[in-house]
C-alpha cells in the first residue's frame, strides 16, 4: 500500500449500480481522496497549458504575419523540455506537493508578463518569444512530479487504472481546452487569453497546496555534492535495468509521432483539406484515449504479449489509412492506429512507477520526459524533410514501416518478449537489476 489517504475501496453504490460492472471496477481508483485532488489539481493545470498553446501560436503569427516565427516559437516551446532530466533529483527529494504548487504560481507570474506588455504599451514579438522558453522552464518539474505523487497517493494495484483514467482525462481536457481558446481568441484577442491563462494557473496552485503527498525519508536530505550522483543514478537504473529498453520503444514510437506530425498537413492536403486534416488530428486524439481506456482492461495480460500483438496491429491500421481510399475510412483507421499506442503508454507508465523505487521515481520520470522532448521535435524535422523529397504518402508509409520495427524490438528482447502484466510488477524491483 502506497496510498495514506486511500478512502473507500470502490465508488459509492449508487453510482457503481448505474455503471457496467467492468467499468465500476476500472472507475473504482475515483474513491481514492488523494488521487481525485491530484486528478482535479492537474485537469485545470492542462486546461491552462491549452488555452496558452492556441494563443501563443496565433499571437505570434498576428504580430509577425510569417511562419518563420510560429517555427522559432515551436522550437522555443518544446527545447526547454530535454532540461527535465536536470531536474529529477531535486524532484526526489523536494516536498512534491511544494513542488507542484511553486511551479503553477511560478508560471503564471511569467504568462502575466504579455499583457503586461500590452497594457504599458510595449508588446511586440519578442516579448511574446521571450516568455515562451522562461514558462517552459517553470513547467520542467510539474510533470515529473506529478508521475512521483501518483504511485504514493495510489495503490500499487490500481496504478494501471489511475493511468488510464488520468490520461483519459488529459487528453479530453485538451482538446475541449484547444476549442475554447480558439473560441476565446476570436472573440477577444490572443493577450485576453493569456489573463485567463493566468488566472487558471492559479486555481491549479490552490488545488495543489490541498494535495497531501506522503513524504520520503530522502527528502530534504538534498546537498549540492550530491547532485551529479543522484543524477547519474536515475540514468543507470534504466541503463541497467527493463524500464530503460521499454523507454527506447516509447522514444522510437514519439518519433514517428513526429515524422506523421510533420507531413499530415500535406498529406491531408493530398485527398481533402483543411477539414480532413483537422479529423485526423482528432483522430489521433480519440485513438489515443480509445486506448488509454482499454489499458485498465488488458492489466492482467503479460505486457510483451499485448505490445508486440498491439505494435504490429497499429502498423497494419496505420499502413490501411494510407492506401485505402475515402476519408472517412482514412480517418477510422489512422485514429484506430493510436489504440494500441494508447494502451502501450498507460501500461508503461504503470509500470515504471511501479518498479521504480520510490526515491529514484522523479529523476526517472524526468530522464524520460527529457528524451520525449528531443525526439518528437527531431521526428518532425526528418518527417518534413522527408516529405520534400519522398512526398507525404511515402513517409506516412514509411511510418507503418517503423511501427513495425517498434515490434520487433520487443519481440527480439527476451526480457520485453517475457514481461508479465504491468499488475505483477514487484515495487521497486527495477532498482536491483543489473545490465
Amino acid at each position: 500500500m502506497t496510498a495514506t489517504d486511500s478512502g473507500a475501496s470502490a465508488l459509492p453504490d449508487r453510482v457503481a449500480a448505474l455503471l457496467p460492472t467492468s467499468l465500476a471496477r476500472r472507475l473504482a481508483v475515483l474513491a481514492d481522496p488523494g488521487f481525485r485532488r491530484l486528478l482535479a489539481a492537474r485537469s485545470v493545470s492542462k486546461f491552462g497549458d491549452g488555452l496558452y498553446s492556441v494563443a501563443a501560436m496565433w499571437l505570434v503569427y498576428d504580430l509577425t504575419g510569417s511562419t518563420a516565427y510560429t517555427g522559432l516559437a515551436g522550437v522555443l516551446t518544446r527545447a526547454p523540455g530535454v532540461l527535465k532530466i536536470l531536474v529529477g533529483p531535486l524532484v526526489d527529494r523536494a516536498s512534491l506537493d511544494r513542488v507542484l504548487t511553486y511551479s503553477e504560481v511560478v508560471q503564471g507570474l511569467v504568462v502575466l508578463a504579455v499583457p503586461l506588455a500590452a497594457a504599458l504599451g510595449h508588446l511586440d514579438v519578442v516579448v511574446v518569444l521571450a516568455v515562451m522558453p522562461l514558462l517552459a522552464l517553470a513547467n520542467l518539474f510539474a510533470g515529473p512530479a506529478q508521475t512521483a505523487a501518483l504511485p504514493r497517493l495510489v495503490d500499487e494495484d490500481r496504478l494501471v487504472r489511475a493511468n488510464s483514467v488520468a490520461s483519459v482525462v488529459s487528453k479530453t481536457v485538451d482538446t475541449t481546452s484547444n476549442t475554447v481558446a480558439g473560441a476565446l481568441v476570436a472573440l477577444a484577442g490572443g493577450v485576453a487569453v493569456y489573463v485567463v491563462d493566468a488566472v487558471t494557473f492559479a486555481v491549479a496552485a490552490l488545488a495543489f497546496a490541498s494535495l497531501s503527498v506522503p513524504t520520503r525519508p530522502a527528502e530534504g536530505e538534498f546537498a549540492a555534492g550530491n547532485y551529479l550522483a543522484d543524477l547519474r543514478a536515475g540514468v543507470a537504473l534504466l541503463a541497467g535495468s527493463v524500464a530503460g529498453r521499454m523507454l527506447v520503444a516509447s522514444t522510437f514510437a514519439n518519433f514517428l509521432t513526429g515524422v506523421a506530425l510533420a507531413v499530415l498537413p500535406a498529406f491531408a492536403a493530398s485527398f481533402g483539406g483543411a477539414s480532413t486534416y483537422g479529423l485526423l488530428l482528432a483522430g489521433m486524439t480519440a485513438g489515443t484515449v480509445v486506448g488509454s481506456v482499454a489499458a485498465s482492461g488488458v492489466d492482467g495480460l503479460p505486457m510483451g504479449r499485448v505490445t508486440v500483438v498491439g505494435f504490429v496491429a497499429s502498423a497494419a491500421l496505420w499502413t490501411g489509412a494510407v492506401v485505402v481510399p475515402g476519408v472517412l475510412a482514412t480517418v477510422a483507421l489512422f485514429a484506430a492506429s493510436r489504440v494500441p499506442h494508447g494502451v502501450y503508454n498507460v501500461s508503461a507508465m504503470a509500470t515504471v512507477q511501479t518498479g521504480v523505487p520510490d526515491d529514484l521515481l522523479g529523476r526517472v520520470s524526468a530522464t524520460v520526459g527529457s528524451a520525449s522532448s528531443l525526439v518528437l521535435p527531431a521526428g518532425m524535422l526528418v518527417g518534413g524533410l522527408a516529405g520534400e523529397r519522398l512526398g507525404s504518402r511515402t513517409v506516412m508509409l514509411l511510418g507503418g514501416v517503423g511501427t513495425v520495427l517498434a515490434a520487433a524490438y520487443w519481440l527480439a528482447l527476451p526480457s520485453l518478449r517475457r514481461f508479465g502484466p504491468p499488475t505483477a510488477v514487484t515495487p521497486g524491483e527495477f532498482g536491483g537489476q543489473r545490465p
